[in-house]
């Protein structure tokens, strides 16, 4: 049986159509790729928050069993089941996350190791405001009043969690300090993951509510300061 040579050229791509064909394909992944991006960036965005808005969930149930005062960090506290990520663990079915997704470090504590071993690991992707720890010298008394909600000037606009940078900062350490900054916002941002979602990071309120806002929305000298308890949205010292 002959072979019909003519109809198999027939059948075949030329160069010039395969050119093309590629050429579609690599305009169609051009045009995809950056949305696939962005729609990856936004799930890791909504999980983020969402883990904010259970740690806001936890706390809630948390605050009527230790008479409205929010669980320490571990500025004074030396075991690690007693820092308030743990503690909100146990409030909550859903597990709260310790990395955020948008967090690409990969130095963190192995909580099956001795965790005095690993100095140069990080607690977790959130920090809270130590100006709400059960002690704080700023107060200058044994017991920070403000580690009460209920002497929080206004609960919903002060913040007790943000979003901590991957620096050794944050080296087994789960806490910042507001008052350090002295009104300077660029000083501030080594304290905050400020730009991890896009020029923007998520924020827990002391009132349980969480938002993803831009840092200079939270600390604005003059302006906005969402960090002091006794004072927020305010400066101390500004009526």
């Amino acid at each position: 049986m002959k072979t019909d040579l003519s109809r198999l050229r027939w059948k075949a791509f030329t160069l010039i159509e395969l050119l093309v064909v590629i050429a579609i394909i690599a305009l169609l992944l051009g045009i995809l790729l950056p949305s696939l991006g962005r729609a990856r960036e936004q799930a890791r965005k909504i999980a983020c928050l969402s883990n904010m808005r259970q740690m806001g969930v936890a706390v809630s149930a948390y605050l009527p069993d230790s008479d409205y005062r929010l669980p320490p960090s571990s500025c004074h506290c030396d075991d690690p089941n007693e820092h308030w990520l743990f503690i909100l663990s146990r409030y909550t079915r859903e597990q709260l996350l310790f990395q955020c997704p948008s967090d690409t470090g990969n130095d963190f504590v192995d909580w099956n190791k001795p965790v005095k071993d690993q100095k140069d690991a990080r607690y977790s992707s959130y920090a809270v405001n130590a100006l709400l720890d059960p002690v704080h010298y700023r107060y200058g008394a044994r017991v920070n009043r403000y580690n009460n909600v209920n002497t929080i000037r206004r609960p919903m606009s002060c913040i007790w969690i943000s979003e901590a940078p991957d620096t050794e900062n944050f080296n087994l350490a789960d806490h910042i300090h507001p008052e350090t900054w002295e009104g300077s916002v660029e000083y501030a941002r080594q304290f905050v993951a400020w730009d991890r979602h896009k020029e923007t990071s998520n924020y827990l309120f002391a009132d349980g509510h969480a938002e993803r806002l831009a840092f200079e929305q939270t600390y604005q000298w003059p302006g906005t300061c969402y960090w002091y308890p006794e004072a927020a949205p305010k400066w101390p010292d500004i009526p």
